[in-house]
């Protein structure tokens, strides 16, 4: 029978070297890839942070014009409604100052930068808190800017431009049957138009008072 021979002489310093060596290797692969994904995750919010702050800006200029628009169209209003109120229906100045009723604001924001990191589930690479919920909030306000719209818009068409087309001669604004400014439709639609601009031009300012929160956070993220 025959015995069995075992080499007793392996070199276990050379085989504990090389067992370190792959350990290591491993290790150092390992960081290499986690750091190269943690590059890539600062870059990609990098690039989220420059879209919102540019998408962010573009609306504050936006939404400011809007709001000068709305606030020259008030000051006409404002001016309708004492004189209606006053009972001065001879002033020259109802004819021109109706025409404003007509002009509505168009603030449309951009959603685009919201749109793609939602859809992409990537909402998550801003880790700052604060600012993820100073996004949501200057964003959702949009809708409700959206709705002011549609309620004045809405307003407009069920009530202003019915009895203008029935009353006012859109050339000049000049009568067509009667003195319509003595018409006391003609009065409340004035009022209810005024409370409905108000109503827009506070929802306006209160999404801008967010947006220059979100422009402040934006900006100093990124200069860290």
């Amino acid at each position: 029978m025959r015995k069995l021979k075992f080499d007793f002489n392996i070199d276990w310093k050379s085989k504990l070297i090389d067992l370190l060596i792959v350990i290591i290797g491993i290790t150092i692969a390992f960081k290499l890839n986690n750091w190269n994904e943690s590059i890539k995750t600062e870059t990609e919010a990098d690039a989220y942070f420059e879209s919102f702050y540019e998408e962010n800006k573009a609306n504050y200029e936006n939404l400011v014009s809007a709001i000068d628009f709305l606030k020259s169209n008030k000051n006409d209003i404002d001016t309708l409604k004492q004189i209606l109120l006053s009972a001065n229906y001879s002033d020259e100045r109802i004819k021109p100052l109706v025409a404003s009723m007509m002009s509505l604001a168009d603030f449309t924001p951009s959603t685009t930068t919201m749109e793609n990191i939602l859809a992409s589930g990537e909402f998550d690479l801003i880790r700052d808190i604060e600012l993820r919920k100073n996004i949501i909030s200057t964003y959702n306000d949009y809708k409700t800017s959206a709705k002011l719209e549609s309620l004045i818009t809405d307003y407009v068409n069920i009530y202003v431009t019915p009895f203008f087309f029935e009353n006012v001669r859109f050339r000049d604004f000049s009568s067509i049957n009667s003195d319509f400014t003595q018409d006391p439709q003609f009065e409340n639609i004035v009022l209810g138009y005024d409370v409905l601009l108000d109503q827009q031009i506070k929802g306006y300012e209160r999404n801008l008072e967010k947006q220059k929160l979100l422009d402040k956070k934006l900006a100093h993220t990124n200069q860290l």
